[in-house]
């Protein structure tokens, strides 16, 4: 079984994606894969912000566990979804990437990358 980081590399590298992280609900980046270019702790670290935000939500809710967090941007797209209570798996993709595309990979990616997390 491959590694976090090599898992990572290969959903960012193979899915034309700027970057591929997973972080801790303190903010802190446990691995990522980006772009040149990419500030990949930077980012994470205000996503962290973004699960605390899930959480709340679906309190108010009165519901489970958000799924997934999508957010638009102008020029990128950034999908947000727990690993477990504790990790967070960030995706960072450019302008004009399919959303379908781009939700049934983050799905895919949950269960592996789970496996990866657990074997650290």
């Amino acid at each position: 079984m491959q590694g976090l980081d090599d898992q990572l590399r290969d959903l960012q590298q193979s899915n034309g994606l700027a970057m591929a992280a997973v972080v801790g609900t303190d903010g802190l980046v446990i691995d990522a894969s980006a772009e040149p270019g990419i500030d990949a702790e930077s980012i994470c670290s205000v996503a962290a912000n973004g699960m605390l935000m899930m959480d709340a939500l679906s309190q108010e809710l009165n519901s489970q566990p958000a799924k997934i967090m999508t957010l638009e941007y102008e020029a990128q797209t950034i999908l947000m979804a727990p690993l477990d209570e504790d990790t967070l798996l960030v995706l960072l993709a450019g302008a004009g990437t399919n959303l379908g595309r781009l939700r049934i990979l983050m799905r895919r990616s949950i269960t592996e990358l789970s496996k990866g997390l657990a074997a650290i």
